[in-house]
């Protein structure tokens, strides 16, 4: 069987059950955030069916940012196809904009964001959901990040580091799509305050329980699935 002929299978299932469920979050953009040369064809890392992008869905209250080509339909050598790495990843904010154009969400740091942890992924293919499936939410470091001076001071480290949490849960969106390959996970990507990302590690509990307890407070907070340069730190 063909890469061609899993897309020609899959594709289209693959895109509707993913746009719907952005679509059931606001409005899905007909435009994507795409490049003019594939990344992947100059030394990035190379996503499951070649197709790297990432859509943008709008309402009155925030804006999405998601991946679009983690979960594209993909023979491999040595195993049986499916519907790529099986996840999908996405951020929110009502940080931005709601107006912003198509390039100005692909440069904001929601955006840029969202796609530092969509090429992780593509670099570490399905370890990325072996870690949900042990852990149900864990944290990564992102190196070298930037963020405008509203948030620098309260989410980057002395080294200009930030730490994101991935995989909490909210109703604001499923946990999972039915692929047609298999179930899709949406990832949901949470920015840290420097403060709530050293309770993961320095914390009487384990790391584990440090994790969960984080999501118990982010929930009573309100807004678990978002994040905010001026969200005030649950630690």
């Amino acid at each position: 069987m063909t890469e061609s002929t899993i897309g020609e299978m899959y594709d289209a299932e693959t895109y509707r059950v993913l746009d719907e469920a952005w679509n059931s979050w606001g409005r899905l953009d007909t435009d994507v955030i795409a490049h003019m040369i594939n990344p992947g064809f100059i030394g990035g890392p190379m996503w499951p069916a070649v197709r790297q992008a990432h859509a943008i869905a709008r309402r009155d209250d925030g804006l999405l940012v998601a991946s679009s080509g983690l979960a594209d339909p993909t023979e491999w050598d040595d195993a049986e196809p499916t519907n790529g790495y099986e996840l999908e990843v996405f951020g929110i904010s009502g940080d931005l904009a709601l107006n912003s154009d198509t390039l100005s969400v692909a440069t904001s740091w929601l955006g840029q964001t969202v796609m530092t942890v969509s090429n992780l992924v593509a670099h570490y293919g399905f370890g990325f959901s072996e870690m949900l499936d042990r852990y149900e939410i864990f944290t990564i470091q992102l190196d070298n990040a930037r963020l405008p001076d509203e948030g620098a001071q309260t989410y980057l480290d002395e080294n200009g580091a930030l730490v994101v949490m991935l995989g909490l849960l909210d109703g604001e969106l499923p946990a999972t799509v039915p692929g047609p390959l298999a179930p899709i996970r949406l990832v949901n990507v949470k920015l840290l305050t420097v403060a709530e990302g050293r309770f993961c590690v320095n914390n009487s509990m384990g790391d584990g329980e440090a994790r969960h307890e984080l999501a118990r407070r982010f929930a009573e907070q309100g807004g678990v699935l978002r994040s905010g340069l001026t969200r005030p730190s649950v630690v």
